[in-house]
Parts: structure tokens; sequence; C-alpha cells
């Protein structure tokens, strides 16, 4: 067999960047409300959140100051 027959691979693999770890602390309180922290772990840098709409939102702000290389 050549190289990637039967190996279910299509293509090399895309090169998607470095990655960003992120941690996600979420808790949810007796009403059900979601709130947390989101923590770029390079920088440290933690966004506090309240409501589900909001971890999207900090995470896009974590996201570009990576982007911003931070």
């Amino acid at each position: 067999m050549g190289h990637n027959q039967g190996s279910g691979e299509t293509g090399p693999p895309e090169h998607l960047g470095e990655y960003t770890t992120l941690i996600l602390r979420i808790r949810r309180d007796d009403a059900g409300r979601l709130s947390g922290v989101v923590e770029r772990v390079r920088t440290g840098r933690k966004v506090q959140v309240h409501g589900l709409e909001t971890f999207s939102r900090a995470v896009a702000s974590l996201l570009s100051t990576a982007a911003e290389g931070s």
C-alpha cells in the first residue's frame, strides 16, 4: 500500500496554528443560573462570566488578546 492508502486519511493534515489553552470554571446555582471564570493559561488573565451567553464573549475576548501576542 502506498502512503495514506487504507489509513483513512484523505490528505495532509491541516495546520491550525498554535493552540491557546483556556480553562473554564463553571458552576450552577440553586436557581439554575450559570456563572464562572474563563482563564487563559499562558497569561493567567481571567474573565468572569454570568449567564451562558457571556461565556462566548469571554472566550472571544481572551482569543483576541492571543492574536495580539500578549
